[in-house]
């Protein structure tokens, strides 16, 4: 479903929104460790790539998941190993991104969690990023 949305979805949930560059995420990532990150109207750097992260997680997790039902595969040690590590993965992926929405909520002043149910925010200030 996220991926069709991230396609037709409205213009801040899709791909071509969101989706930058290492080197970009890179310098917003440092500039979160000096409070100096700017604020985005849609997603931050660095949310764009927990989600594009989000999918491989998921997408990994569920073709390890389903390899393991196949005849070929059932009982394969690597792919219990790939299965498990996806899992696990997705598990802290996604205690990142709760930590990054928490984050962000408190240093832009915004509710991130009732934004992203309603899709409305503040409006843009001169600094933030659209």
């Amino acid at each position: 479903m996220r991926l069709m949305w991230g396609v037709l979805g409205t213009p801040y949930a899709r791909f071509s929104q969101f989706v930058r560059d290492p080197v970009t995420v890179l310098r917003y990532l440092s500039a979160i460790l000096t409070g100096r990150e700017a604020r985005y109207i849609g997603h931050n750097p660095a949310g764009g790539a927990m989600v594009i992260a989000l999918i491989a997680a998921v997408g990994s997790t569920a073709l390890t998941g389903w390899l393991m039902t196949t005849d070929a595969y059932f009982g394969v040690s690597w792919v219990e190993a790939a299965h498990s590590t996806a899992a696990h993965g997705l598990l802290l992926l996604v205690f990142l991104h709760i930590g990054g929405v928490a984050l962000a909520s408190v240093r832009h002043s915004e509710n991130l969690v009732w934004a992203m149910m309603t899709g409305r925010k503040r409006k843009a200030e001169r600094t933030d990023v659209a």
